[in-house]
């Protein structure tokens, strides 16, 4: 669907898309031609539609795998400048700095733990909160034993649900109604129940 439907990346600033290259640009030139062409033959009903729109399609995929190429070109030339300074130089870090907006960021900061030390990755986060809501979650019942319930000599019998019942059911319902407490609209239920029954 992404290829029918024509997009452009809209920069914010001047260093929005700094992987953008010659290629990129001539690739989307290429695709809004093809485009406005292709739109073109439309309104005129003209009888060589289905080329211009193949056109298109051509173009738009060419057009993505473009930037796709582009950020992983920029991404591997960040890499190899990254792996020819020293790991503590002044130009390791001001580059790591520059470029740490295209890493991938941990919503939670570091959390403490009891002892004092950070918790830092993704396990010992869950962890960490694990413990705590596991503290938090014990009941202190001291030396209390658990209640007894007495037994009272009745049973309930066994409940049956049939298909057909369950069908017959849905069919009976008014698709005109209000949803129930769970928010399914009934006629949905109708259409999805029916096939499976």
């Amino acid at each position: 669907m992404e290829y029918f439907i024509p997009y452009s990346d809209v920069p914010v600033g001047s260093s929005a898309r700094p992987w953008f290259n010659a290629d990129c640009a001539e690739a989307e030139k290429r695709k809004h031609s093809a485009f406005l062409s292709w739109v073109d033959a439309s309104d005129r009903k003209a009888p060589d539609l289905s080329s211009k729109k193949r056109a298109f399609n051509h173009a738009a995929k060419s057009y993505k795998k473009a930037l796709r190429k582009a950020r992983f070109d920029r991404i591997s030339h960040i890499g190899q400048k990254l792996s020819a300074q020293p790991s503590g130089s002044r130009a390791f870090w001001s580059l790591a700095k520059s470029v740490e907006a295209n890493f991938c960021r941990p919503t939670l900061p570091p959390l403490v733990r009891p002892d004092g030390t950070l918790a830092h990755t993704a396990r010992e986060k869950a962890g960490l909160f694990a413990s705590l809501f596991a503290h938090n979650s014990r009941l202190d019942t001291g030396s209390a034993t658990s209640p007894t319930l007495p037994h009272c000599g009745t049973s309930m019998p066994e409940v049956h649900i049939r298909n057909k019942e369950v069908l017959r059911a849905l069919c009976r319902l008014d698709v005109n109604k209000a949803s129930g407490p769970d928010a399914i609209i009934i006629e949905n239920v109708q259409i999805e129940e029916k096939p499976n029954a």
